[in-house]
């Protein structure tokens, strides 16, 4: 080999090092990656399944979600398959995510209002619709002879929840 020849070797060598250790570091970064636990995680509809039941969910009006205090993703088909799940899990919850009913935007699940009704017929049958605001809630449960309830209200009812729903093969 001549001269030439071994310094354009040498070249690429030193290219092809610096490109790999670029793409190790990009590796570890992405892998390294903290996880936002004040955002909702990403459900994929129609694929993503319900971490109590295991269903495909579908429809993002009653999908619900939590993340654990350690940053752990779970998500739910139904509103009242998170809180029951949650309530026999027993996991620290940094914080409950639930979509609006008619909006289908993502609201915290402690600052959501509730509508309990059996005239909306959620996937797993809870009955248990969100919403961002009081009046619209209020609206929804004149519409669907259902009643209003605060996120702490909804959490006292999870033994109820739960036992409505004993014969359900979850």
């Amino acid at each position: 080999m001549n001269l030439k020849t071994t310094t354009h070797f040498t070249f690429l060598a030193s290219r092809f090092t610096l490109f790999g250790a670029l793409a190790l570091l990009a590796l570890l970064l992405i892998g390294c990656a903290k996880v936002d636990m004040d955002a909702p995680p990403q459900i994929v509809y129609g694929r993503d399944t319900c971490a109590r039941c295991g269903m495909i969910i579908e429809d993002a009006r009653f999908a619900a979600a939590y993340m654990t205090a350690d940053g752990q993703p779970r998500i739910f088909d139904d509103i009242g398959d998170m809180l029951v799940h949650q309530s026999e899990k027993g996991e620290a919850v940094h914080a409950f995510w639930v979509h609006d009913y008619e909006t289908e935007a993502w609201l915290r699940g402690e600052e959501a209002i509730y509508v309990l009704t059996t005239d909306i017929h959620t996937p797993m049958g809870y009955g248990l619709v969100a919403l961002a605001e009081e009046g619209r809630a209020t609206a929804v449960a004149l519409r669907h002879n259902g009643r209003v309830l605060a996120f702490s209200e909804l959490q006292q009812e999870t033994a109820m929840l739960k036992n409505d729903h004993s014969g359900h093969n979850h």
